[in-house]
C-alpha cells in the first residue's frame, strides 16, 4: 500500500509539472552597463554603446512629496536595440524619511513609477536611493513594503528592477528580504574621496579604513545574501581637483574640489566642464600613489592643486581580485566622459576568460 501511494504521488507530481508552465527565470545581470546622463544623451551616437549590454538613463529625481521629475526621456533615449533602464534618484535621507513615512506620498510615487514602467521604450527601473545618515526605522520599514509593491507592479509590465547600492555604513535601506526584489545591483566602489573631502586621494581604493573601500562596499551586499554574479562594480569616468596644502597624497584639502572628466569632451555636449584629467596630467606630470592611482600636482597663484582620477592601469590593479572572484560586470558612470578610452579596454580585460560567479 505504501509503495502504491508513493507511485501515485510521483505520477501526480509528474503530471502537474508537465501541465504547469515553468517558473520564470531570474534575468541575468548585464556584464556592461553605462549610465547615460540627460545632458549627454543627445550625443549618444558618438558613444561606444555597442560595447554595452544595457543603458541606464540618468536621472529622474524623486522629491520628498513622491513626485518624479518630468523629462521627455523617450526623446532623449538612444535609438538602439539596447535595453534602457530609467534611473530614479533620491539622494538625501531626510527626503527619504519624509517620503516613505507618509502613505499618500508612497502611493503617489508608486503610481508614478508604475506609469513609467508601463512605457514601451523602458526595459527596467533602476533605483538610486542614497543618504548620509541613519534613516528612521519606520521609514525603512515602509520603504521595504513599498519596494515589494513596486516589484509586483513592474512584473505586470515585464520589466527589470535594479538598484545602486550606496557605500555607506549608516544609510542602508535594503535588508535581506528587500534584496530579493532586485534583479541586479550596481555597487558603489567610488567616492572614496569626494568634492568636500578633508584630504586629497583616489576615487577608488582598497584601503579598509575608507567607507567606500572595494572589499568593504562589497561585504555589505554579501551580508544580504546577494550572489556575486548579480553585482556590477561602478567605474568612475570622472575625477576631482582640490586646492591642497601640499603636493603630497593625503594632503589637507583647502576647499571644494572641481570636476574633472577623464578626457576632453565635446563643447556642444558639455559646455561648462572643460577640465580633462588626462590632459592636465600630461601638462603637469603624471604621478601615481601606492595603489597605482594617477594624479597630478601643480602650483597656481601660490596654492597647490591636486587632481585625482582613475585609468585602466589603476582599475585593473585595484579590481583584479573581484574579476577573479566572478563578480557580474562593470557599470560606467557617466558615459561620455572618457570617449571610450577607459570603457573599451577595461571591458576587454574584464571579459577575457573571466570566471563565472557564485
Amino acid at each position: 500500500m505504501l509503495n502504491r501511494r508513493r507511485a501515485l504521488q510521483s505520477a501526480l507530481a509528474f503530471a502537474l509539472a508537465w501541465r504547469l508552465p515553468p517558473a520564470a527565470a531570474t534575468p541575468a545581470a548585464p556584464a556592461a552597463l553605462g549610465y547615460l546622463p540627460w545632458w549627454i544623451a543627445p550625443g549618444w551616437k558618438t558613444l561606444p554603446l555597442e560595447r554595452l549590454d544595457r543603458v541606464a538613463l540618468f536621472d529622474a529625481s524623486v522629491s520628498g512629496d513622491g513626485s518624479v521629475q518630468a523629462r521627455d526621456w523617450e526623446a532623449l533615449a538612444p535609438r538602439s536595440a539596447l535595453p534602457l533602464d530609467l534611473t530614479l534618484t533620491l539622494l538625501d535621507q531626510t527626503q527619504f524619511d519624509a517620503l516613505f513615512s507618509d502613505p499618500a506620498r508612497r502611493s503617489r510615487l508608486l503610481a508614478a513609477v508604475s506609469a513609467l514602467a508601463a512605457q514601451r521604450f523602458i526595459a527596467g527601473i533602476h533605483l538610486d536611493i542614497e543618504g548620509y545618515d541613519h534613516a528612521r526605522p519606520g521609514a525603512l520599514r515602509d520603504f521595504r513594503r513599498w519596494l515589494a509593491a513596486l516589484d509586483a507592479e513592474r512584473r505586470k509590465h515585464g520589466k527589470q528592477l535594479s538598484a545602486f547600492f550606496p557605500a555607506s555604513d549608516s544609510f542602508q535601506p535594503y535588508d535581506r528580504d528587500a534584496a530579493q526584489h532586485i534583479d541586479y545591483w550596481v555597487a558603489q566602489i567610488y567616492d572614496a574621496h569626494w568634492p568636500e573631502s578633508k584630504i586629497t586621494g583616489p576615487l577608488v581604493t582598497r584601503q579598509p579604513q575608507n567607507t567606500a573601500a572595494v572589499p568593504r562596499a562589497l561585504a555589505r551586499l554579501a551580508a544580504l545574501g546577494v550572489a556575486r554574479r548579480k553585482v556590477l562594480l561602478s567605474i568612475p569616468l570622472y575625477g576631482w581637483e582640490w586646492p591642497a596644502e601640499s603636493e603630497h597624497p593625503g594632503a589637507a584639502a583647502r576647499g571644494r574640489a572641481r570636476l574633472l572628466t577623464f578626457t576632453d569632451t565635446p563643447p556642444e555636449l558639455m559646455p561648462n566642464d572643460r577640465l580633462a584629467a588626462s590632459a592636465l596630467a600630461r601638462q603637469h606630470g603624471l604621478r601615481r600613489d601606492a595603489e597605482d592611482t594617477p594624479y597630478y600636482a601643480y602650483r597656481e597663484a601660490g596654492q597647490w592643486r591636486q587632481g585625482w582620477y582613475e585609468d585602466v592601469q589603476s582599475l585593473t590593479h585595484k579590481l583584479a581580485r573581484e574579476r577573479a572572484q566572478g563578480y557580474g560586470g562593470l557599470a560606467f558612470f557617466p558615459l561620455g566622459y572618457d570617449k571610450g578610452e577607459i570603457l573599451e579596454p577595461l571591458l576587454r580585460w574584464w571579459t577575457r576568460s573571466a570566471p563565472s560567479g557564485r
